[in-house]
């Protein structure tokens, strides 16, 4: 079902001098100049652009968001007033906001804009049904243009065409995920940090034997992962692979799953597992149970997001180990043993991506509005809120009244377009410890990373019939059956070799036939 939209209506300059030129805009940076006319004065009136109606579709992020219509919310009033728009926003449910999607636009009730993470998901994007946004970006965009980098528009591009505005990764770090350790357990035990996979397996080892947590008890967890084989990603990123994404070996593009890599990594995992170096209920542990683990004073090293290093980890741990004085730091992914390459988590350049619908009527003001979002001002709207109410500024010293601003939490995460504002986050922290421990978290992350070759291509037509092709299925039983010692190593190329029969050869023609059209430089 179309949807209706209000024409959008040209901003006009109201000049009273004849000769004089008067810049103007309503984009931060983006300044437009008109020439008089000779007719008098009081011809050159005119009437306030009518605000733009957008409708949009997001993710609430798991947050709690005031009931009513979205333009009676403080906080996108002033958005609204900010880009001259009118905002109809809804906020479906984190926890099953696809399927959310799915039926919304399967009734035809389908948006100006909606939010997905990354193109590929984006059922108007695999049906053809997305606006290219390339000519209104270039002509509305000079700060999306500016603060977006060339990386992250490649991630949602595709065949030259932008089919969304996409959001940078949480402090410009697109590996997103790293390892932390318990660095006071590495000092009382004189180790140095790990830099091969042999080395970390050491440090590991010595977690489990020498009581760093002092309790007399040998009941450490060197290593502390989730079922599924969920955050134990820079595990298998020794290896240069993850489990959920692509990867390119020898020419072919291929889940990271069967690249041959991953075998070296599935007999790390199987080591750590005999020799108890890695929580012995990997398999089951649940968030509950992995996080009361880690705050317990039991775990040595995990996986986590780059702007897990403060909170929850240090911030925590600090209040419920006050005694004991520890110190959660991030280590650079060490490199697995025969294995030359790259490190750590998949690149994923983008957090968000929003998408345009191709019969759009006010894509330019779409375009305005997310353009000032990046923009300085609207960078401070999103961290800090409402000028004025929450925050204040005088040059360049900037005051936070955390109790005047109660929708921090979910504005930034609906609204915040960039990766990494220093002044905001400084702020916002207002802890240097937890600031400079977030520095060095994100500057570590930022120094590695693995190539996505896929990046924005609609999910495979084969994997998607055959779930039991897709790293949760049939590989899940595959690969525990190796770990815990049931199956030889070996084992991982009978499976490779029977998925190939099942349809993964397809798959894999799919992906390379994809990337060598779209990607392939």
């Amino acid at each position: 079902m179309k949807v209706k939209f209000t024409r959008l209506v040209t901003l006009i300059c109201v000049v009273g001098l004849t000769g004089a030129t008067v810049a103007c805009s309503s984009d931060k940076g983006a300044t437009t100049t008109t020439q008089a006319s000779s007719a008098p004065a009081a011809n050159q009136s005119s009437k306030p652009a009518a605000p733009e109606k957008i409708s949009i579709f997001v993710s609430n992020n798991a947050q709690q968001i005031p009931a009513g219509k979205s333009m009676d919310l403080a906080t996108v009033k002033y958005l609204a007033q900010k880009t001259n728009t009118d905002l109809d926003i809804t906020f479906l449910p984190h926890e099953n906001y696809m399927d959310q999607l799915k039926l919304k636009f399967a009734s035809g009730d389908i948006p100006n804009v909606h939010m997905v993470w990354g193109i590929e998901t984006s059922d108007l994007v695999i049906n053809g049904l997305a606006m290219d946004l390339k000519p209104y970006i270039d002509k509305y965009g000079p700060n999306l243009k500016k603060n977006i980098p060339q990386s992250a528009w490649d991630a949602v591009t595709l065949n030259g065409k932008i089919l969304a505005i996409p959001q940078l990764a949480q402090g410009n770090a697109p590996a997103e995920r790293v390892i932390y350790v318990r660095k006071d357990w590495m000092d009382k035990l004189g180790i140095k940090e790990p830099k091969t996979s042999n080395e970390f397996l050491d440090m590991l080892r010595a977690f489990r034997d020498k009581d760093p947590n002092g309790n007399g008890k040998k009941d450490e967890i060197p290593f502390s992962s989730r079922e599924k084989f969920e955050w134990a990603d820079n595990i298998f990123g020794m290896f240069g692979v993850n489990l959920d994404s692509n990867s390119l070996y020898n020419n072919e593009v291929m889940p990271g799953f069967v690249n041959p890599n991953m075998k070296k990594a599935l007999g790390m995992l199987r080591t750590m597992y005999a020799e108890k170096l890695i929580d012995t209920e990997f398999l089951t542990n649940t968030r509950a149970i992995w996080d009361q683990k880690i705050k317990s004073d039991l775990v040595g090293s995990w996986d986590h997001v780059v702007f897990g290093a403060w909170d929850p980890w240090q911030k925590e741990l600090s209040k419920l180990l006050p005694d004991k004085k520890p110190n959660v730091v991030a280590i650079p992914t060490p490199r697995g043993e025969g294995y030359e390459g790259q490190l750590g988590r998949v690149e994923k350049p983008v957090l968000k991506t929003f998408v345009v619908h191709k019969d759009a009527k006010n894509p330019e003001a779409v375009v305005r509005m997310f353009d000032w979002l990046v923009s300085d001002e609207g960078q401070m709207f999103t961290e800090l809120g409402i000028e004025g109410q929450s925050f204040t500024k005088e040059g360049s010293t900037i005051k936070y009244l955390a109790d005047k601003d109660p929708d921090v939490k979910w504005r930034s995460a609906v609204f915040q377009m960039h990766g990494f504002n220093e002044p905001a986050q400084k702020v916002l922290i207002n802890n240097d410890e937890a600031y400079n421990k977030l520095i060095q978290t994100i500057e570590t992350s930022r120094k590695e990373g693995i190539a996505n070759p896929t990046a924005g291509m609609p999910p495979s037509e084969t994997l998607t019939k055959n779930a039991d092709l897709g790293y949760k299925g049939s590989f899940q039983e595959a690969a525990a059956k190796i770990i815990l010692g049931e199956k030889p190593l070996d084992y991982f190329d009978e499976y490779v070799a029977s998925w190939k029969k099942q349809g993964g050869d397809k798959a894999i023609k799919e992906l390379t036939d994809w990337y060598n059209a779209n990607r392939k430089k």
